[in-house]
């Protein structure tokens, strides 16, 4: 038989200093390690004692003591004999030698596989060779199902050693053959093909061996061990770098989404919720396994890469080098990463070095996606006259003829800005200006439209370039990988862009015969700039952005002052303070730097008889250097420095705040080790018991400070700053004497501050797996977590997270035999408990630094912020998982999989004793159940020698409810809807009134349900605390207020299809999200941004039987606006569809050009990402369009090209 083992086939001049600097370091020490090792490199010593051993134990034993491979066929042992041999501590070719001194076959070494084959039968006299014509043939090895190349197939000269490997195309070239001789083909996994020689081979199809060969050595990798598929009894799902690699991907995450079960990856839809104890809600896109778990801990994945969890970004992850990619879901699974693994976990597993000679790879991609059309928007054609006609008639009963002055007069209750509608509706009234001037300027406002204008000057199409290149190699004593990524990021808005490199160096070296080690070395440096780019919606829609000459003009909406009175403040010797976008987004920047390194070792060693050792650890760390400027011609400085003037005695200006620009900068620092200690043991013992056991122990530290700083009168010119009287502004004592100023401690903590954290783990774990006849497995794992954030209690300080499973292979069992079409059938089970870290409480009495406002001046002094928590514990979940794996007509496999998550102690509001000095507080008193069921399908529909169909579909679906949590809130959609988790409701459900349409008035109407109809205007009644809304959730007896339905998409799918075709493939992935809700925008004339149609609003009685659009003074007013907001009315399935990708890729790896470079493999691909959506309601919103205005999606368009060398 065959025994098979899987195998692992210009920079800008600010970094260039710190990048050679660390390939110098990274080179010299590989070097170093290579020199000392490969000196032995062929010279492995064999200790051996055989009597009349089978040839194919003796293999194995040799495979043992050196790592390498035996490629040979059941029915090519048949004609072996015993062996008999006796060496100590003697050189590998030499023991091959002996072995094979006696034997029908000859063998040959290529890498690290030894290929057995017949010997060549005697087919001319002595000296008849060179008589022979020698030439050159060459060929192309391919699957038979697929007609896929097979890479690093080998071709030998039948009764010889001489041959060669195929390059990644399948193709290879033999040279000096006998044209009378033959060739012998084999692969790993494959049936050897041996064939007469030809000048042209052609196409040479191995079958896959599925029946007299051996499995290929496929294993589960969780990070902390490698369990064969068939005796795992997780929740497990797993990419491949072939799936992964089919569609073009710059970013990690994408290449997941909607192709691993139960993983939710959705940056298009957000979850809003409060954060217990904040006093505002927070929105993030969703990124979970198997739902959300938590209401304060980290609510994502834990992602673990080359085996241990990382604390760094993603950004540290380049797609290119993705080997595998395994998602760990259930308690079975993921439990032994105990207090990190309620929220599922990733485990990326990076590509690795291959042995032989150096090879190169070349990877370039450019992307480019086009700026927005705001023309394809769903805003009204009319914006500005709507716009203009709502702030007239919202304006005009205020305004009168002494209005205009107290414009300009500093001091007033007028200074606060307005629009030009507004200044125009006072000039009219102080008659500055005629009727006839006032309807021209008006009639321009409405006219014109600045959307075109802010796309041209502010916007511009996003293009990515993205440059890798990596080399490895190496032999059988050391192997190196090296790759570098330089990406540059040119986004869409003016001024903003980032660039990142990543550096990455991995070797493996043995430095005996039972030690290796593993070194992985990581860099990355990554750089944004940023400049402050209004949103379209932020400004009004008539207001230009520059005059006919071309000079900046301001905007009246995001000014602090109206413009007259910024008149009147300059002619007494202050700067102009008006907001001109143009002037700022090249005035005001933001520049962030990130420089990440990673080191990460394992040494292992092989103890024998099927124990190993393992010590190994990781360091991480981080520096983030973030610098906010902005330069003295700013309005951010000028008015920093307007708000703070003084007038001294004899009149002339104190400048509190001096002149000058303003600069903040702050510096995060943070690193992290893990060190880590375990024996595994995995053997088979007999015939019918196999364990796969690890026991072992971790250390780990986490430690994050950074220290926030600014200057004030500061130039980047000159790189002074001036001094300025912080005790003064910040008490308050001091107060500016023309603009309304607070004190600065009122933002003190954003522009000072200083923070140190340190989390301390020392854990614990096992896992064991046991087989029986590879047809029953149970396992079981358990993990004890040790942390300076638990409390003291003892009854929860010991507490263990422990999980059981079992596994049935039912297509082994005898019964099964029968069903040929059934190859695989698998059951499994499991339960246990997982663990998550929350924060917000510690064991701890915390108290923070502030100023009180409750003394004049304002005074130091201390507020607590947690008080000490004995039994604070981690957050804990059960879960329960059944699972179905199968497999059959060859072609077609799938898993199934049910499970029930049960999250208790999770850290939520509580009323406690309220002598302790606060409540409600935080403690674990919370719960969230999660439950749903998850299909994976995967077909190859034709496999055929030049087409091949396969076809990929995932689909998942989650539901939550939250069973227990503190709440003290109004009972209405306003306050509901922020919360993210309602006792008795789903996480993120939504909440809206009953609308019962529009009143006689243009009022909104809300009904109870039952027959009860409630007009809400702006009376002291009619207001939705008058209806009953401030009753408690327990007692809430309004009936106003429906559960609309869930926010988040309880529903998502993947339908993946890809089309070989000889020297092309072709890539489509479809993606589906469903069973949720979304609010739609109201059609609103009193935004600055109208949609189509919001002209349409209530203007006379009657007029409320044709349009559901309340009248104007609905907007001005906060009661009956909320009413019309939240109505359910504009509640609608947020079901949609999105064509994600269609990738076409072709090989020109025959190509006379691409030879003559020296490649031996060239791809093209071209690739169109968000090509097409679709939104199932009445308004054919998708939610994938980014935003209810955009009618459409904007694509974005790739060119990858891919080399090897």
């Amino acid at each position: 038989m065959y025994k098979l083992h899987a195998k692992i086939p210009m920079q800008p001049p600010g970094c260039m200093a710190k990048m050679l600097l660390t390939m110098k370091l990274t080179a010299l020490l590989m070097i170093v390690f290579t020199i000392q090792v490969s000196a032995s490199a062929f010279a492995q010593k064999i200790t051996l004692k055989e009597k009349n051993t089978p040839l194919g134990e003796v293999f194995n034993k040799i495979s043992k003591q050196t790592g390498y491979d035996f490629l040979y066929t059941t029915s090519l042992l048949r004609a072996a004999k015993p062996v008999n041999i006796d060496v100590k501590n003697t050189e590998l070719n030499v023991v091959l030698k002996a072995v094979f001194a006696d034997q029908p076959f000859d063998f040959s070494i290529e890498d690290k596989s030894v290929v057995v084959t017949p010997k060549a039968k005697q087919v001319a006299p002595a000296g008849s060779y060179n008589m022979r014509a020698l030439i050159e043939i060459k060929g192309t090895v391919v699957d038979a199902a697929s007609g896929q190349p097979i890479s690093g197939a080998i071709v030998l000269i039948k009764g010889s050693t001489q041959g060669v490997r195929t390059a990644p195309n399948g193709f290879f070239v033999l040279n000096n053959v006998d044209e009378n001789g033959a060739i012998i083909i084999s692969a790993a996994g494959y049936t050897y093909k041996e064939l007469p020689v030809a000048k042209n081979m052609g196409t040479i199809a191995l079958e896959i061996a599925t029946k007299n060969l051996k499995e290929v050595e496929v294993t589960v990798n969780t990070g902390y061990q490698r369990i064969k598929p068939e005796q795992s009894t997780g929740a497990v799902a797993q990419i491949s770098t072939k799936a992964y690699e089919s569609r073009v991907s710059t970013n990690f995450l994408d290449g997941l989404v909607n192709r691993l079960p139960g993983l939710m990856i959705n940056n298009s839809v957000s979850f809003t919720s409060t954060t217990p104890g904040a006093t505002g809600s927070n929105s993030r896109s969703l990124f979970n396994i198997r739902g959300i778990s938590t209401m304060s801990a980290n609510q994502t994945p834990l992602i673990v890469v080359d085996g241990y969890p990382t604390e760094l970004s993603l950004n540290m992850i380049d797609p290119n080098e993705i080997k595998s990619v395994t998602i760990l879901s259930d308690a079975a699974a993921a439990t032994i990463y105990g207090v990190r693994a309620s929220n599922g976990v990733i485990v990326i597993e990076r590509k690795q070095a291959l042995v032989g000679k150096p090879r190169f790879e070349l990877r370039l991609t450019s992307n480019i996606t086009p700026k927005e059309n705001y023309n394809r928007y769903r805003y009204a054609d009319d914006a500005s006259a709507i716009v203009t006609d709502y702030e007239r008639s919202i304006n005009t009963g205020s305004v009168n003829a002494t209005t205009w002055p107290l414009l300009s007069t500093i001091g007033s209750s007028a200074i606060v800005p307005h629009t030009p509608v507004y200044y125009l509706l006072a000039q009219a009234a102080a008659k500055v200006i005629t009727p006839e001037q006032f309807a021209s300027s008006y009639a321009a406002l409405q006219q014109y439209d600045n959307k075109n204008e802010y796309s041209k000057l502010l916007l511009r199409s996003a293009v990515t370039q993205t440059y890798t290149l990596s080399t490895s190699g190496g032999n059988e004593r050391a192997l190196y990988y090296i790759k570098a990524n330089y990406t540059r990021n040119r986004l869409s808005p003016r001024n903003n862009d980032d660039n990142n490199w990543l550096l990455s160096a991995r070797t493996t070296l043995k430095l005996s015969p039972k030690l290796t080690l593993d070194l992985t070395t990581d860099y990355a440096e990554l750089r944004n700039n940023s400049a402050p780019v209004p949103g379209l919606e932020s400004l009004s829609p008539f207001e230009a952005l520059r005059d006919v000459n071309g000079n900046p003009l301001y905007s009246t909406r995001v000014s602090q002052v109206n413009p007259y009175l910024n008149n009147s403040l300059m002619g007494k010797g202050l700067q102009d303070i008006l907001y001109y976008p143009l002037v700022d987004v090249e005035q005001i920047s933001d520049k962030v730097k990130t420089v990440n390194n990673k080191i990460t070792a394992n040494f292992n060693y092989n103890i024998g008889k099927g124990f190993g050792l393992l010590f190994g650890g990781i360091y991480e760390n981080s520096n983030t250097d973030t610098r906010h400027y902005a330069s003295e011609f700013s309005s951010e400085a000028r008015e920093y420095v307007a708000q703070y003037v003084t007038v001294n005695t004899d009149g002339t200006l104190n400048y509190n705040i001096p002149k000058g620009g303003y600069l903040r900068q702050e510096a995060d620092n943070f690193f992290s080790y893990t060190a880590r200690a375990s024996l595994s043991y995995n053997k088979k013992i007999a015939s019918d018991h196999s364990f796969n056991a690890i026991l072992g122990g971790e250390l780990r530290n986490v430690v994050s400070k950074s220290n926030l700083a600014s200057y004030f009168g500061y130039s980047d010119e000159t790189l002074l700053q001036q001094p300025v009287n912080y005790v003064g502004i910040t008490d308050g004592s001091i107060r500016g004497t023309f603009l309304t100023s607070s004190p600065l401690a009122n933002r003190y903590n954003s522009l000072f501050g200083q923070q140190y954290n340190e989390d301390r783990y020392l854990s614990g774990f096992s896992n064991i797996v046991y087989s029986y006849r590879d047809m029953y497995s149970l396992s079981g794992s358990i993990r004890i977590d040790q942390s300076n954030l638990f409390g003291t209690n003892p009854k929860y300080k010991y507490k263990p997270l422990w999980s059981i499973g079992a596994r049935w292979n039912v297509e082994k069992e005898r019964f099964m035999q029968q069903l040929d079409w059934v190859n695989q059938l698998t059951f499994r089970a499991s339960y246990g408990f997982n663990g998550n870290v929350a924060k917000l409480s510690l064991p701890q009495v915390i108290a923070g630094y502030t100023l009180t406002p409750y003394t004049t001046p304002r005074s130091t002094a201390l507020e607590l912020l947690s008080y000490a928590n004995s039994s604070l514990r981690w957050e804990q979940t059960k879960n329960i998982n059944f699972g179905m794996d199968y497999r059959i007509f060859t072609h077609i496999d799938g898993t199934i999989n049910y499970y029930i998550k049960k999250s208790t102690d999770l850290l939520g509001n509580s009323l406690i004793d309220p002598t302790i000095g606060i409540s409600p507080s935080i403690i674990n008193n919370a719960s969230i159940n999660n439950r749903g069921i998850e299909l994976r399908l995967n077909a190859d529909w034709i496999a055929r020698k030049n087409f091949n169909w396969n076809t990929g579909f995932v689909i998942a679906r989650n539901t939550s409810k939250v069973v227990d949590v503190y709440q003290r809130v109004a009972y209405n959609p306003q306050t509901l809807n922020s919360l993210g988790y309602v006792k008795g409701y789903p996480v993120g459900a939504m909440f809206s009134y009953r609308d019962a349409g529009l009143s006689s008035a243009g009022f909104p109407l809300i009904t109870n349900g039952k027959g009860k109809v409630y007009e809400v205007d702006n009376s002291s009644n009619n207001t939705p605390q008058g209806l009953m809304l401030t009753s408690l959730l327990s007692n809430d007896t309004s009936g106003v207020t429906r559960y609309a339905g869930s926010s988040i998409p309880t529903i998502n799918a993947g339908l993946s299809n890809r089309f070989d075709i000889g020297r092309f493939y072709v890539f489509a992935m479809v993606n589906y999200y469903g069973g949720f809700k979304v609010r739609v925008p109201v059609p609103d004339p009193s935004v600055l941004r109208p949609l189509a149609g919001s002209g349409n609003y209530w203007k006379n009685p009657g007029d409320e039987n044709h349009t559901d659009i309340p009248n104007l003074a609905t907007y001005n007013s906060g009661n009956p606006s909320f009413v019309y907001r939240y109505s359910d009315k504009y509640v609608v399935n947020g079901d949609y569809i999105t064509l994600g990708d269609l990738t076409l890729s072709y090989s020109l790896d025959n190509q006379p050009f691409v030879k003559n470079i020296g490649f031996t493999h060239f791809e093209v691909k071209l690739q169109g990402s968000n090509l097409w959506t679709k939104g199932f309601n009445k308004y054919n919103y998708s939610a994938a369009a980014g935003s209810f205005q955009k009618s459409y999606i904007t694509p974005t368009y790739y060119l990858t090209i891919f080399t090897n060398f």
